[in-house]
């Protein structure tokens, strides 16, 4: 066999001198191989010819993306603009104004205001067309400008059971903190409109750009001659921080400039704008963002994500545990062998009780936590089941993960 693996070796090697018949990719190469090699050795050659092709692919470098694409700027977090409401038109399903006041005073005071009507509240009872609510609208990260528009929020705020077929009246929108002046608590958006009520949640319903803004929301990252970098909290942690931070420094060194990046916390990078930068600070904050990050400095520990809404477990590749013994309740193998001629009706059925799981192949060897879920997913063992598992393993501390 030696004789021949070198042999092999031998031709192998002539496909990739010039006088070989293919002188084009690898993979044409492999082809000539297998022509003119015997049968009895051409599954060695081919195997060596995977490592050889391997070993002449180019290799990618670790992939890299921009500094954005793990931070955000602190100062553009967004905002939210709220407001209270009245939806008119509803049929029989709006606020029992008898049971709730609440409604009937603002809605009194919308009768003098448009028609001098004078109206008590309790004179009011008997309706049931209007209902009290809540306006939200969320302003995003960018800012907002007057006249932009955007999608507005209802909720219900006293008895109605439906805001079917309601409308909207002008609502005027306010930061939901009120300013130390009073005189300050100024609207910076009008909504109104005809509502979009869910089917399954009739008291919620939304106003497709129904909010339009009377004044402009200008957001910015600027403190001073600084701007603070937070990690996204699936990267949130003082080793990444810090790598971040040195290649921040790395990088602008080739400017000119030093220690410009400095780690506050876990999830924070304080960035000093250097003194000739600040006439143009956005250039330098745009040129910061865009930093490019190679993957190897991402240093976050191991993470298991539980999503028990939805019933998901989501495993980082590198979660191992070292060797434990669980017990799971009412964990059972069902096995069926059928004879030689099986009907559905008539298999061989052996039932085995599994009293632990093992957690480890040897006492020296740590397991990828993923080879154990692909194993219970196998046995149909309960979502709730591997989640206590995942547990018990980690108050054993036999898990290295963090649990979310």
């Amino acid at each position: 066999m030696t004789g021949a693996l070198y042999t092999a070796i031998a031709l192998f090697s002539a496909g990739f001198t010039a006088s070989s018949p293919r002188q084009q990719t690898p993979c044409a190469k492999l082809a000539w191989l297998q022509r003119a090699i015997p049968a009895r050795i051409r599954g060695i050659v081919l195997v060596i010819n995977v490592v050889v092709i391997a070993a002449l692919m180019p290799t990618n470098a670790v992939s890299a993306g921009d500094l954005q694409e793990y931070v955000r700027l602190k100062g553009y977090e967004g905002n939210r603009l709220t407001g209270l409401g009245l939806v008119y038109g509803l049929d029989k399903t709006g606020d029992n104004m008898k049971d709730s006041m609440i409604t009937a005073q603002p809605y009194a005071q919308l009768l003098a205001n448009l028609g001098n009507i004078r109206s008590e509240p309790r004179g009011l009872t008997k309706m049931r067309s209007v209902a009290l609510v809540l306006v939200t609208v969320e302003i995003p990260s960018t800012g907002a400008r007057s006249d932009d528009r955007f999608d507005v929020t209802i909720g219900i705020l006293g008895t109605a059971s439906s805001l079917a077929g309601g409308q909207l009246l002008t609502s005027f929108l306010k930061s939901p903190v009120m300013p130390t002046d009073p005189s300050e608590w100024i609207p910076y958006a009008i909504a109104d409109g005809e509502l979009e009520v869910d089917p399954e949640t009739p008291t919620k319903a939304t106003i497709r750009g129904g909010a339009r803004m009377v004044r402009d929301i200008l957001l910015t990252p600027f403190e001073g001659d600084t701007v603070a970098l937070i990690l996204h909290p699936a990267y949130a942690g003082l080793p990444t921080a810090a790598s971040f931070a040195d290649l921040i420094n790395d990088e602008l060194s080739l400017s000119g400039y030093s220690d410009v990046a400095k780690v506050e916390d876990q999830s924070t990078i304080r960035v000093r704008i250097p003194a000739d930068a600040l006439n143009d600070a956005y250039a330098f904050v745009a040129r910061l963002m865009t930093f490019s990050v190679p993957g190897d400095i991402i240093r976050t520990p191991a993470r298991i994500m539980i999503d028990r809404a939805n019933k998901v477990i989501t495993v980082d590749e590198r979660v191992e545990f070292r060797p434990a013994a669980v017990t799971a309740a009412n964990l059972r193998i069902t096995t069926i062998t059928p004879e030689l001629l099986p009907t559905p009706d008539q298999p061989i059925a052996d039932t085995v009780a599994w009293a632990a799981i093992a957690t480890g192949e040897t006492q020296r060897q740590s397991m990828k936590l993923r080879t154990l879920l692909d194993a219970l997913n196998e046995l149909d063992v309960p979502f709730e089941t591997q989640v206590a598992i995942i547990h018990s393993l980690k108050k054993q501390n036999a898990l290295k993960a963090e649990i979310h």
